[in-house]
């Protein structure tokens, strides 16, 4: 054999032990087990961040956005918030274990949205204000982890998100006045009601009581994140017949509810009651009876003459 083969036999080899599939084969081959994988659960999202830190805290430091669907190998898994991955381009970093699974995501038909609406005011229907994706004065976007729900009508803009801590569902409540007037927000007035499999009230809880017990039960941690049914998608079609594909519209609107601090009191970000003057705005926390069999769920706010009814369910 000339010298030249020789290389090139050598050469070869050494192209084929630096392939994903060669190393693959070698590891199994040796006994070592695989790294595990994981999917990217996007729960009505469009993408899920990914940190550099695994506590995430605030400034976020973002090194990467994962696509639904996206595989991952998990490199550590402590049973904490996070998890260790690493993504297919080699990229490593910490994502909350809300956003993986191990079930093979289904394939998802590529639906687009006519022109996207603008976020603008609402239609009261007999003065409640519900809110639907896609439709006019309403908007969904993520914020700080959390899935927010947005309506505005005449003038007055809420914001919701429900959280399940693992002890007491957590409502975060935001209102902004851009009306002429006054308006008085009441959190008493503010109700969570499970649709299904129960129709029943949850009770509110009293956060001074709570104050008592948040060290132990963690009442600002997100253990799910609840998310719009599917009742409440409104799913716009282009007009030619063959398409049979959408993307949730997202308006672009300020997010309210301001900063999630999981250390934070239970006094210091309950939400209070307040008189709102015109360009005035307010935003706290309001915590329910928790029923771990709840799945669709809708939480009403009472402001002014309207009631602003927003509906979630914990997937």
């Amino acid at each position: 054999m000339s010298l030249s083969t020789k290389n090139l036999f050598f050469g070869s080899a050494l192209v084929l032990a630096g392939s994903p599939i060669f190393a693959t084969e070698t590891a199994a081959n040796s006994g070592v087990a695989p790294t595990p994988r994981a999917y990217v659960n996007c729960p009505g999202i469009s993408n899920v961040p990914m940190t550099a830190d695994a506590e995430q805290a605030l400034p976020m430091r973002q090194i990467a956005t994962l696509s639904c669907g996206q595989q991952v190998a998990i490199l550590a898994d402590n049973e904490g918030y996070t998890a260790h991955i690493r993504t297919s381009d080699g990229k490593d970093g910490y994502v909350a274990h809300m956003y993986l699974t191990n079930a093979t995501p289904a394939a998802q038909p590529t639906l687009e949205f006519d022109d996207p609406t603008p976020a603008t005011n609402a239609t009261p229907v007999n003065g409640i204000v519900r809110w639907n994706s896609g439709a006019r004065g309403c908007a969904q976007f993520s914020s700080r982890g959390r899935q927010v729900e947005s309506a505005t009508a005449n003038g007055i803009t809420v914001q919701v998100s429900l959280q399940d801590t693992g002890w007491k569902l957590r409502a975060s409540v935001a209102v902004s006045n851009e009306t002429s007037a006054q308006i008085y927000v009441n959190p008493s007035l503010i109700t969570l009601d499970e649709l299904t499999p129960t129709l029943r009230n949850l009770r509110e809880e009293n956060s001074t009581k709570l104050a008592h017990n948040e060290v132990n039960h963690q009442l600002m941690h997100s253990e799910y994140v609840a998310v719009p049914p599917p009742s409440a998608i409104v799913l716009h079609r282009r007009s030619d017949p063959q398409v049979s594909t959408v993307s949730y519209r997202s308006a672009s609107v300020e997010d309210y509810l301001g900063y999630n601090d999981e250390t934070a009191s239970v006094r210091a970000v309950a939400l209070n009651a307040a008189n709102l003057a015109p360009g005035q705005k307010t935003s706290g926390e309001l915590w329910y009876v928790r029923d771990a069999k709840a799945h669709e769920l809708s939480l009403r706010i009472s402001v002014g003459e309207l009631v602003f009814d927003f509906p979630f369910s914990f997937e």
